[in-house]
């Protein structure tokens, strides 16, 4: 990737974090999620030298269209308080407020590193989403950042959180959600930027959205600059 970033480069990675939350918080209170989204959010984890910031999340802006729904319903000034979900806007800040705690504690970067070259391992065994690569990397996630602060602390329906698979999805997830806030920052992203160009981050990502209607699918090394 380039040294030059644009607003649109750290918009499209705050896209991938709202992405997760959305995810996240789907699964905690439902059980289900949007599969495409999903399937780009793991799939970020395994991008190594993407040529541009669309390129971590498949090169498609399609890829992004629940992270571009979410980040218009919680941030939009048009949006109610029906829209706004305060669940769903927790995970993505406690996501990039936790990215600092990863960068600045010594190994985790390393160790993650090496956590996700053995999923890459598992991936060539089985199908990329099995739920043994899936497994790997919510483990990955619980070794290195779970107990790092902040901690994520997922609320939803007991019977959904208690199932071994949706636990098992939601962190790696959460994991994919740190891969985002990295790129984000790498971009040049920061708390102050997100709030001091809300208008920008807005229009542009109103102008990334791609309406169900129109007939689309609605449904260096990773953790160093590239």
């Amino acid at each position: 990737m380039a040294d030059y970033y644009t607003e649109q480069d750290r918009t499209q990675a705050l896209l991938g974090i709202y992405q997760v939350a959305k995810c996240v918080y789907d699964i905690a209170t439902t059980g289900k999620h949007d599969e495409l989204a999903f399937k780009t959010a793991i799939n970020s984890l395994f991008i190594m030298n993407p040529d541009d910031t669309l390129d971590v999340y498949g090169g498609d802006i399609e890829n992004l269209q629940i992270g571009i729904s979410t980040l218009l319903a919680q941030m939009g000034s048009n949006s109610t308080e029906e829209l706004r979900n305060l669940e769903i806007t927790r995970y993505a800040i406690n996501l990039i407020t936790l990215e600092r705690s990863v960068q600045q504690t010594d190994g985790i970067l390393a160790s993650i590193a090496q956590g996700l070259s053995q999923a890459e391992k598992q991936r060539l065994l089985f199908d990329d989403f099995h739920e043994n690569v899936i497994a790997s990397l919510a483990n990955v996630y619980t070794k290195n950042v779970s107990e790092l602060s902040p901690r994520i602390m997922v609320k939803g329906q007991h019977g959904h959180l208690q199932n071994p698979q949706n636990a098992n999805k939601i962190r790696a997830l959460l994991l994919a959600g740190i891969r985002s806030a990295i790129l984000w920052r790498q971009c040049g992203g920061s708390r102050w930027k997100l709030l001091w160009s809300r208008k920008k981050i807005l229009r542009l990502t109103q102008s990334m959205h791609r309406p169900k209607n129109d007939g689309n699918n609605d449904g260096e090394s990773l953790f160093r600059r590239h």
